[in-house]
């Protein structure tokens, strides 16, 4: 199966173009050769947060970027900055995963990670509506309520201030029936993903970073000297490189491509609603995200649009599919919407890079070159401070084991890679059924 192309550079019917409001930059294709410390391929939250990082302490850095900035998994994602491991995985399951020493610190970073992306947000003057008023996770079958309930008891024993609410609390704060109980982290929120992208980009650049779009990495050697990433007939030559570039990598480069699965994802939202259902709707601006499978989850952007999706069930009429998906599953949380209320105005996908840890993890790929990645759904928070710590590695000012997952010297491929990449666009009526039949 190839993933040779994923890239739409266009944006088209991404919702986050229309509330905007960084200025989007044109950045000049790679011509030639460059020089630098450090080369980042990706110009995403982890590929721009390693960059930044990296050149404030120091490094001359360079960022390739394949098509533009944000216009992978960063500017396509729902915009949930999430203090929380993917869906019901608790801080003991990844003490598991990855060690002790490694899954506290991990857990710390998760938990602390939120505020620290709205922090940094603020320090760079980002104007990407961000909303810090919490998220949820709520419970939606008996199955869900106990893992729901045990990652909540687990974050509270490490001292998190969570909170945990009544079908009514929860009923209250979201509008949304049909929920037994849940907990919530009000370091949590929401951003356009799209604009804190330009964001870090215009950050980037000011810390001193060279940015290169349209500009797709075909290869790499390393030499005595570092190494030379190659894009056709230029290149950049430098210390050492970072690939960033998650479910986007393409066929060039089977390690990093083959170490996590391309979920392809779809985003609707609906034309904005009333201020009267804002009364009623996520009326304080929480945010949330359920163990569903199919997909339950709610928000509301700058001009109050309700933002849906799944899984995209490439088979036939898949717009059709999803906004049909879409529409009933806004009804049944949300039942005082009409039809006229769930008029979708905007349609759109994207890849997420899951492992099958639903952790991130970092591959080195030579002496000087690694690649960070998989972050299973929770990009905003983890791709960000990941990134970050990467960064800092780089310029030496901490040990690669020090960062928190999983290092591999070695290929770490997806056992049947092309057969579950495969089924992952086909996967999403059974997920549906599971739901319905209250196995999640």
């Amino acid at each position: 199966m190839s993933m040779a192309s994923p890239i739409d550079p266009t944006m088209q019917g991404v919702v986050w173009t229309k509330t905007l409001q960084e200025t989007v930059r044109d950045y000049p294709r790679l011509s030639g050769e460059e020089v630098a410390d450090l080369v980042v391929i990706g110009g995403g939250y982890s590929g721009l947060n390693t960059a930044i990082h990296a050149a404030k302490n120091g490094l001359r850095v360079v960022v390739l970027e394949a098509g533009r900035v944000g216009n992978g998994a960063a500017g396509r994602n729902g915009g949930y900055n999430v203090p929380q491991f993917p869906g019901g995985i608790t801080p003991s399951v990844v003490e598991a995963s990855v060690g002790r020493r490694k899954g506290l610190a991990l857990a710390d970073l998760v938990l602390h990670g939120a505020d620290a992306v709205f922090r940094q947000i603020e320090a760079f003057q980002i104007k990407c509506s961000a909303v810090q008023n919490g998220w949820m996770q709520p419970a939606h079958s008996d199955a869900s309520m106990q893992r729901v309930r045990k990652v909540h008891d687990e974050w509270k024993a490490l001292g998190a201030k969570v909170e945990w609410h009544s079908p009514a609390d929860v009923a209250d704060l979201l509008g949304a029936q049909g929920y037994l109980g849940g907990w919530s982290n009000a370091q949590g929120g929401t951003v356009n993903p799209y604009s804190l992208s330009v964001g870090l980009a215009r950050a980037a650049e000011q810390s001193g970073v060279r940015i290169f779009e349209n500009s797709a990495v075909d290869g790499f050697e390393e030499t005595a000297q570092g190494v030379i990433v190659r894009c056709g007939s230029s290149h950049v030559s430098a210390r050492s490189a970072v690939f960033a570039t998650n479910a986007y990598t393409g066929d060039f480069l089977p390690a990093v491509q083959k170490s996590v699965i391309p979920v392809y994802l779809y985003h609707v939202a609906t034309k904005p609603l009333s201020e009267a259902l804002r009364q009623k709707i996520l009326k304080t601006q929480l945010c949330f995200t359920d163990l569903r499978k199919s997909g339950g989850f709610g928000r509301l952007d700058s001009d109050g649009r309700l933002i849906s999706g799944g899984a995209v069930f490439d088979f036939g009429n898949k717009v059709a599919y999803g906004e049909e998906h879409a529409r009933g599953r806004m009804k049944m949380l949300f039942p005082q919407l009409t039809d006229d209320d769930i008029q979708l105005e905007s349609y759109w996908e994207g890849y997420c890079a899951v492992t099958d840890s639903y952790l991130p993890h970092i591959l080195r790929l030579g002496r000087n070159v690694f690649s960070i990645g998989g972050f299973s759904t929770r990009g905003v928070n983890l791709a960000q401070n990941l990134g970050r710590l990467m960064g800092e590695v780089m310029a030496g000012k901490r040990e690669l084991d020090d960062v928190p997952v999983n290092v591999y010297d070695h290929r770490n491929d997806i056992a049947l890679w092309s057969i579950k990449a495969r089924a992952a666009r086909y996967v999403f009526p059974y997920y549906r059924l599971k739901d319905r039949l209250g196995m999640t």
